[in-house]
């Protein structure tokens, strides 16, 4: 008896908090969002169901990535990450709903991305596209229509 209560506290206090965390707010559903440091993989992003679950929602992705910022824009179900691999910027987007989690676009950049709202007021990314760090990059948008994130002029 004594011996577990030595283990417990010292259990709770290797407990590492989340890097960064969002709670969303879905049509019914509430989802926690969090990255998490992991031994084996560097990082995990972690989006549970957390209240008005209609089903479990539990989904855990590890990235190898090292994690810049977490956020949602309230439009679409969506949620943006920023993270920082070797020498581009990488966006991971995922969008939540009652019928599960679905990543929606992993994309790259040269130059730190932009986060905007396109002509039409949807959801868009401008990422910076280049060969090689020699050469200068090109601007590319990319807009949220019909479930993806789609090159627009």
């Amino acid at each position: 008896m004594r011996y577990l209560l030595i283990a417990v506290p010292a259990l709770l206090a290797s407990t590492v908090p989340p890097v960064a965390s969002l709670l969303i707010n879905g049509e019914r559903s509430t989802f926690s969002v969090a990255v998490e440091q992991s031994a084996s993989t560097g990082y995990d992003i972690r989006i549970k169901c957390v209240s008005a679950c209609v089903q479990p929602i539990d989904f855990s992705k590890p990235i190898d990535d090292v994690p810049m910022g977490l956020f949602s824009r309230d439009q679409d179900d969506l949620v943006f990450s920023l993270w920082s691999g070797g020498s581009a910027y990488r966006v991971r987007v995922w969008q939540l709903n009652d019928a599960g989690v679905r990543k929606v676009a992993e994309l790259s950049s040269r130059g730190r991305p932009d986060f905007l709202t396109d002509g039409a007021g949807r959801s868009a990314i401008r990422t910076y596209e280049a060969d090689s760090g020699a050469k200068s990059s090109k601007p590319v948008l990319r807009s949220f229509i019909g479930g993806r994130f789609v090159v627009t002029p």
